[in-house]
């Protein structure tokens, strides 16, 4: 929450009228701090067969003294690849700048472009396949904290993208297509799982319908949809007949909120808890002469709008059980279960990032020509709106890869390209037609399965363009964006 949002709360309280505050493009880059800028430095020791003896992953970040937030891209390498010693380290240096803040994943994303090329350049050292490589030192078990993995196919993620796009490896520039130099490049992205306690209300009508209320924040990820359908598959109810009530403070909450990509994992927590809530409720509300007198709790299911015996497949509408309690509904609260699963095992999503780049031999223009995102966020709640998701986080990688920079005044602090004229981001032809495959595997260990898809999509995306401009032109390159003079 930046300093202009409690501003214009404050002027609405004194005014006592609605306030509308809107900031200018140039305010938004004074105002709104965005990802801080970071040195990192990786290297990989291997065997000649390929299996990591040395990873070394430290580096420097900076971050303001009024307003602290590091970048911890010093996270991703404690769990992707097993090596026989591991050393990691950060630090933090503090500069007079804009405040820095998360975005789409804080840490990962710069952590993933630096190891995930820093593997690649060692495949390339050692005449591997990139991807065999990555196979060859796939952990059994979290590298650096021994925990067993809630689930992990990422190797599954990797088989299953290489054949969906075609996967080759090739010498560096070794195609063509004109002027045009063809290259492919392949990357790990990754993001840890984040489930926080939240609490949900469930109202059963005696009309037939339910409404599901939390304080959930809904910026087009797809919230109240996912929730829709997951609350209408517990009810037994058709979707039409199950409302989501959301984004207000009077709602119950807890610590639900829309971060880390752990929304829909910790409301659905709620939501499962306060249905079983009501659903007991209701058997309770039934009397000697309901066919569920008597039933407990895990001898019945919700279908056809009430609650069944899974025996014999007697039961009742929830709309009898309640006329006849003599209620025109029934409502309950609940809070969802303790995220304990994260400190048992060791969760997070995964996936492999597929792209191929053209780059133009005489003036060093870089073109991402195709895209394929194969990823393991466990069970898939919503196939369109997580493909939407992850297809906005690689987006959001493509432009963090070539075109976005925030440029500071080293005498001042303050941001240079303080307009879109001078701060890039992806426009449509900058912007292939984005494939996404999941394995679509439940985590026995999160609630519904699932882990989160939002984050992870920009994750591994900027070395997977690095990757395919180095097999495409033979020149690696270690700082984003990769401007046209690198490649010159």
């Amino acid at each position: 929450m930046w300093t202009n949002t409690p501003l214009c709360a404050a002027a609405a309280r004194i005014v006592g009228r609605p306030v509308k505050l809107v900031l200018s493009r140039e305010e938004v880059f004074r105002l709104v701090g965005g990802r801080p800028r970071c040195e990192q430095r990786v290297a990989l020791g291997a065997d000649r067969d390929g299996r990591f003896t040395a990873l070394v992953h430290t580096g420097v970040g900076a971050t303001t003294a009024h307003a602290r937030y590091p970048e911890q891209f010093s996270l991703t390498p404690r769990h992707l690849w097993k090596s026989r010693t591991v050393e990691i380290g950060q630090r933090m240096v503090y500069l007079d700048t804009v405040a820095n803040s998360w975005m789409r994943a804080p840490g990962e994303t710069v952590g993933t472009f630096a190891l995930e090329s820093a593997v690649d350049e060692l495949a390339h050292e050692l005449g591997m396949d990139p991807i065999e490589l990555r196979r060859l030192n796939e952990p059994e078990r979290d590298p650096t904290t021994g925990r067993e993995f809630s689930s992990r196919n990422l190797v599954e993620a990797y088989g299953r993208g290489a054949q969906r796009f075609g996967w080759r490896d090739r010498r560096p520039r070794s195609r063509r297509d004109g002027s045009w130099l063809v290259g492919q490049g392949v990357a790990t992205a990754y993001f840890p799982v984040f489930r926080f306690p939240a609490t949900a209300r469930v109202r059963i009508a005696s009309d037939g319908t339910a409404v599901i209320r939390t304080a959930a924040n809904e910026m087009g990820m797809g919230t109240a949809t996912a929730q829709l359908q997951y609350a209408a598959d517990l009810l037994g109810l058709p979707i039409d007949r199950v409302f989501f009530e959301y984004g207000d403070s009077a709602l119950p909450c807890g610590a639900l909120s829309a971060a880390g990509s752990s929304q829909t994992a910790s409301a659905a927590a709620a939501v499962s808890a306060a249905v079983d809530k009501a659903h007991r409720e209701l058997l309770r509300l039934a009397g000697g002469g309901s066919p569920l007198a008597g039933a407990g709790h895990e001898a019945v299911q919700a279908r056809d709008g009430g609650l069944y015996r899974t025996d014999d497949r007697r039961g009742e509408t929830y709309g009898t059980i309640l006329e006849r309690a003599g209620q025109e509904c029934v409502e309950v609260e609940s809070e969802g279960s303790e995220p304990t699963e994260l400190a048992e095992y060791s969760m997070a999503s995964y996936g492999a990032q597929f792209c191929e780049v053209r780059v133009h031999e005489r003036t060093g223009e870089v073109h991402v020509s195709r895209w394929l995102g194969s990823f393991d966020c466990g069970r898939i709640l919503n196939p369109r709106t997580a493909a939407s998701q992850l297809r906005g986080g690689i987006v959001m990688g493509i432009g963090a890869a070539l075109t976005e920079e925030v440029v500071f005044d080293d005498r001042t602090g303050r941001v240079v390209n303080r307009s879109l004229a001078g701060y890039h981001v992806p426009a449509h032809l900058d912007v292939p037609y984005i494939d996404v495959v999941c394995t679509d595997v439940p985590d026995q260990r999160a609630p519904l399965g699932a882990r989160g898809v939002a984050e992870i999509g920009i994750t591994g995306a900027a070395a997977a363009i690095a990757n395919a401009v180095f097999n495409a032109t033979g020149k690696r390159v270690r700082e984003l964006p990769i401007r046209l003079d690198a490649l010159l």
